[in-house]
Parts: C-alpha cells; structure tokens; sequence
C-alpha cells in the first residue's frame, strides 16, 4: 500500500470508478463530492494541522466528511454523534478546535462548517465562515492526525492522537489479514466516530471494499442490508445478542453473501458465539485492540470465552512479567498484554491475557482493576458479568473489586439493573450466581442500580460527578419542584463541592439506586452539571410555595418512605396531547395489521398493572415516559403466550439530554409518583429480555424523542 493516508487509499486509479464505495454512492461519484468539499474547506480557511470537529450521523456524508478533511490536511476530531452541546463544547475547548464540520444528508452540500464559541452555543456558519474569518488556533498535531475520543470509563473522555500513517496501518492488517476484501459489502452498524469503526473503515477503505454505514442499533436496517447481499458485519457484543434475537423470531430470508460476522470492543462468550452459529450459521470472530493502537488481536468463531485470538498482521504482541519483561513467546503464560506496532512503537494495554500453547490470548480483565485475586486464584470481573447477564431479571450488570489493590483477598461486588424488582432481588441474583459459578467468583454483594452508564459501543463508564450549575434558574414548576426536593434533601452545599450519586448517597444515608435518576433529571432541567466547564454558584431559587408539597413528596421518595400526599404536577404548556394522539394512533396501526388472539389491556401514564389472574392477548403502554408504570416481569405476567406487550413511550439517549419541557415535567412527575425507569430503547430492550419476552420491533415516532417498542411472550 503506496497510500499516505485514507484519502489517496480511497482515490487511488486501479479501483473501479464505477462500482459501489459508500452507500448508494459508486466511487468516482465519491471521489467528486469529497474533491468539492475539499475544495469549500479550504475557501473557508481549513489549513493543514488544524484540529476541526467532525459530527453527524452514521450515514456517507461522514466518511465523505473525514475523507475530505483527510484531503486538506486538517486533523479531524471525530465527536460523538449523540453528545450533548455542554460535553461536544468541551471536547472541542480540549482539542483546540476552533469549529466543527457537522455533516447532514439534507444539505445541499452534505456537510456545514460551524465556528465554536466558547460562550455561547453554535450557530451555522455555513458558507459565511471564509479565510478572512477564520482563526484555526495553534495545533500540536501533524497533518492529518485523527484524534479519537475515548470511552470515558475513566470518569473523563479523554482524547487520542493516531497519525494518518497509524490509521493507515490498521486498514493494511484488515486487509492482509483478509477481513476486508475488494468483493466485500462492509457493514458498519456502529457509531462512526469510534475507535473500533474507524478501524473497520480503514481496512474497508484499502481493500476497496463497499462500505455501508448505517444507525446504530438499527436492527430493521441491519437484517435488511445483510439480505440485500452485505458480506461483513461489524458489530459489538451487545448489538450482536439484539441482532441473532431477533433472527431467531423472524422467517426472514436468508443472508445470502454473509461471510463473516466480527465483534470487538467487549466481551465474547461461548453462548452468545453458538446463538450466532445457530440462528445464522456463521459463528462470531473476535476483535481486540485500544484506542491508541487500532485492533492487534483477532480471532475465528468458535473460541472459548474470552478468548480473541492471534496478533494481526504487522503487530507483535508480547506478555509481560510484573517486572515489565516479556515472557517467553512460545510458551503458556499470563501477563500484561503490550504491543509493539508497524512503526516500532511500544503499547501497554494494561490489560492481563492468558496464552495458550497454540497462541491463542484470553483477556481476563482490566489489570488492578478487571483481575481480581481472591485467595489463590484470579477472577476475570467480565467472565462474571457473563454469566450474571443471563441470571432470571436481570437487564443489565457491572461486577468491581472492592478493597485495596495489592490485597490477595478483593472483595467483588455486582451492580445490576433489574427488570423486575421482585424477579432479580439480590438474594434471587445471588443463588443463581453460587449455582453457576464457583464459590470463589460468587460476589459479596448485590446492589440493585436503576441504571449503569455505558458509551455507545456498550462499554462502563464511570459515574458522573454532580455540582451545582452556574447561573441556575427556577422559571418552570419542574424545576422548581426539583429544586424544592434537592433543598428538602439539604444537598445543595454537597453539590457545592461536587459528589457522585454513591458519594451523596453515603453521605446522607440515602440509596444511590433512588437518588441518581433525581440528580440525572436535575442535569436535564439545567439545575446541576456533570462537567466542571458548566458548573458555579447558581443565582437564590426561588421557590413558591404550591411546590413545596411535591417537592417534599420527592424526597420522601429518595429517602425509601411514603409521600403523604400526591399533589399534581401540571403538565407543560405545550401539553402532552398531540404526542399522545400521533403514540395512540402509531399503536393502533400497528395492532390493526398484528394477529391478536385474547383481550387488550392499556396501561396509561402513572399507571400501575392491575392485580389480576386474567391473561391478555396485549398489553399497551402509552405515554409513561421513560418506561412502563411497574415491573416488566408484572407486565410479562399479564400476557398470555404469544402475547405482545407495546411500549410507547418517551426514550433519550441520556437523561442529561431531555429536550423538551413536556418530557422534563413528566419525567419529574414520574419521580414523585416513585418510579423508577428506563432511559432508553436499548435498556429498555434488554430488560424485556431479562423478563422472558423477545423484541421484535423498534420504531421512532414522528416526533423524537419518543418510540414504539414491541415485545412478544414465547409460546
């Protein structure tokens, strides 16, 4: 490969201009739209080494996008499609970018370039923004870097710098390794802007391949590629259980050209490779590697757990002894996973790995964090979370050491989210988890959670740091009922200082399971911020005394008692009428063209399920927002087999993100009325899941963020 960087791969003559490269789009058509976007990039000032923003959906403008600003020799900074404005200004203030190119398949031109400000939000610049207007700053980065943004585990994202040669390189082990072929149709389900995407990009991009980006977790659109003839599909463990689900209730036609199906960036067990060679016959190859270096280790289906396989091509990977020296290359070991890449850099991964005699590398976990020592004998925290996952209720699992580092003794505790309160109690969780797993693995403890943050491809993150946002106001009931309870609560002068959801909860004896979706709700109403940019000593709420009541009623909620009294809340002005009527009439047409057998119940908003023996051919949720009104294993019990349960409803990718006043008053309501709920589609699927119902379809209203979600009982 005589290529520079991904550009010259992508434009380079021996390709046919004529033949399919992304999307709908044939290469030479490619190949003009990105030279004219290049060419506006530069009228408008874009320089070589300037860190410029890229942003917009999983669609062929973005790699148009990236290709051109890979053209102009700008460093692309690759942002989270769904960030919120707060945290995409932050990673913008880091990098040093002064604007973003935010590409949209409605614009004329694909693609608008948008200034940054650092006080106030974005507003498009378009074609306004010149030369003469532009200032790009100062950049530490050569030409045509690509900086990353990571997973943020680690409380923080932070962002990585791979040079174009790097990127470059991880598309020539794909290629070599021949993952990624010419006659390949690569399907990319996966948010663009990630470290794994991009390097599945790359690799498409050298072999020449047809690349198809499609939206995450777009199941309907997936299943439809892969029968209009897509060869690879790249995916995550998380979407990849979701997708053979959902094969395995349907009659649809078979995949005809489905070759390889690769999944990376998680945990690949043994059940969910044989549900894949099952439901499909194609098993799953594993992927491993980091944000720094690409993937380095991939493997093909049928692998134990954990297992990924050997190094690509071009890489060396080595194990390391505690005292940072390799260990013998041909031998069985265990130690600290380090790479070495094309360029002769060296990478520890921190991660401990387990090799075979065959050479075969087993990642057991984070290194003081995802291995713990228990006596004797070392536990893999994410083989635990495998097995957890399956356990009768629960929706989703996080397992952590507890104690010192350099103890032989950790301690580990599951942090779980039930779909069911009563199906996944932690005395439930912990007999399945000692009927299971051996005595040493089983956890000390079980903390039911109503939910665990994860990044787009599925990853922990860290729990958010809450504080007191600058210039906070009071103007609408939601917000002062919120405010109201956190007064109620005397949170206000820990939010001074700032403070997790389980550091609060410590300090105030409340439940940190309880008292998150009220800190996650205040952030959407603007009370309180998760990043230090936003955060500062709000102006004196001011609090009438018609919320008072119900803002007492809240906090008796957090505190684990009663309220004694339920006052209203009023609704926005706007009112939840006209979103209701278009959920109501999404239903109705949905029921009209479904086969029903047995009678229907509706559940509306603030409703629990009644307690009732009779079974019901469907169930109807409608408008409870962020999830049903009780326990999804209440709801399943309700159904008789083949019944279908309907969830529509309000979903958002983040509470933090709440758009509208409609949603963010009856999401306060919601928390006075005590309940917990679901945030999103994706957690909401899971927990359906959990309860013994299977997913069959998931469709977006005409007005986001709200959704329609159908379930099935087995027969």
């Amino acid at each position: 490969m005589n290529a520079a960087d991904l550009w010259e791969a992508f434009s380079r003559a021996d390709l046919d201009p004529d033949a399919p490269a992304l999307g709908d789009l044939p290469r030479g058509a490619a190949v003009v739209r990105v030279t004219e976007l290049a060419e506006r990039l530069r009228a408008q000032g874009v320089r070589p080494s300037e860190t410029v923003g890229l942003q917009g959906p999983n669609q062929p403008e973005w790699v148009l996008g990236l290709l051109a600003l890979t053209a102009v020799g700008a460093c692309p900074l690759l942002l989270p499609a769904d960030s919120p404005p707060a945290e995409t200004r932050r990673l913008l203030r880091t990098a040093g970018a002064r604007r973003t190119l935010v590409t949209d398949p409605g614009e004329a031109h694909g693609a608008m370039l948008r200034p940054y400000d650092r006080d106030t939000e974005d507003e498009p610049a378009g074609d306004g923004v010149t030369a003469d207007d532009a200032d790009p700053g100062p950049s530490a980065h050569d030409p045509g870097t690509v900086v990353l943004v990571s997973s943020g585990s680690t409380g923080t994202p932070k962002l990585v710098a791979r040079s174009s040669r790097s990127v470059l390189d991880e598309g020539v082990r794909y290629h070599q390794a021949g993952l990624a072929r010419r006659d390949d149709r690569v399907l990319l389900p996966l948010p663009l802007s990630h470290a794994y995407a991009l390097g599945w990009l790359a690799g498409a991009l050298v072999a020449g391949a047809h690349v198809d980006p499609v939206p995450p977790r777009a199941v309907g659109s997936v299943h439809g590629r892969l029968r209009e003839g897509a060869t690879v599909l790249v995916t995550v463990p998380g979407l990849a259980r979701v997708l053979a689900r959902r094969r395995a209730l349907t009659d649809d036609a078979p995949f005809p050209a489905l070759r390889r199906v690769m999944a990376g960036a998680g945990y690949v067990d043994a059940e969910l490779d044989a549900l894949w060679s099952r439901t499909l016959g194609v098993g799953l190859s594993r992927n491993y590697g980091s944000s720094e270096t690409g993937s380095v280790l991939w493997g093909d289906p049928g692998l134990p757990s954990g297992a990924v396989g050997r190094p690509m091509p071009g890489v060396r990977v080595d194990l390391l002894a505690p005292d940072g020296t390799p260990l013998p290359g041909a031998d069985a070991a265990q130690g600290e996973i380090a790479v070495v890449l094309e360029d002769g850099s060296v990478h520890r991964l921190h991660d401990l790995t387990e090799r075979d005699e065959h050479g075969v590398h087993r990642i057991l976990g984070r290194a003081r964090l995802g291995v713990v020592r228990r006596g004797a004998r070392w536990v893999s925290t994410l083989e635990v979370e495998s097995v957890l996952r399956a356990a009768p209720g629960v929706a989703d699992v996080s397992v952590t050491a507890t104690g010192p580092q350099d103890s032989d003794d950790q301690g580990l505790t599951a942090e779980y989210v039930p779909a069911d309160a009563e199906l996944a109690a932690p005395a439930r969780v912990q007999v399945y988890a000692r009927a299971e797993l051996a005595g040493f693995k089983v956890p000390d403890s079980f903390l039911p959670r109503y939910r665990l943050r994860r990044s787009a491809v599925g990853k922990t993150q860290a729990a958010p740091v809450y504080r007191l946002a600058r210039g906070a106001r009071t103007t609408t009931t939601a917000e002062q009922v919120l405010a109201a309870a956190l007064t109620e609560l005397g949170l206000p002068p820990l939010l001074a200082r700032g403070g997790t959801a389980a550091d609060l909860a410590a300090t105030t004896g409340l439940r940190a399971e309880v008292l998150s979706p009220v800190l996650d709700t205040a952030c959407a109403l603007g009370l309180l911020a998760t990043d230090t940019f936003s955060a500062g000593t709000p102006d004196e709420w001011t609090l009438p005394s018609c919320v008072l009541a119900s803002g007492r009623a809240l906090a008796a909620r957090v505190r684990g008692g009663a309220a004694d009294e339920r006052p209203d809340i009023p609704a926005a002005a706007s009112g939840p009428s006209t979103v209701a009527k278009a959920l109501r009439a999404g239903v109705e047409k949905l029921l009209a063209e479904a086969a029903i057998d047995g009678p229907l119940l509706e559940i509306g908003d603030g409703d629990a399920p009644p307690a009732t023996d009779a079974e019901h051919g469907t169930c109807v949720v409608l408008g409870g927002v962020h999830g049903p009104a009780a326990g999804l294993g209440s709801l399943a019990a309700l159904l008789r087999p083949k019944g279908l349960l309907v969830v529509a409803d309000a979903f958002v990718h983040d509470p933090l993100a709440l758009t509208d006043d409609m949603s963010r008053t009856l999401a306060v309501r919601w928390l006075v009325d005590g309940h917990l709920h679901w945030w999103t589609t994706q957690e909401l699927r899971a927990g359906l899941e959990a309860v013994g119902l299977r997913v069959e379809e998931h469709q977006g209203a005409e007005q986001a963020p709200y959704a329609i979600v159908v379930a099935r009982k087995p027969s």
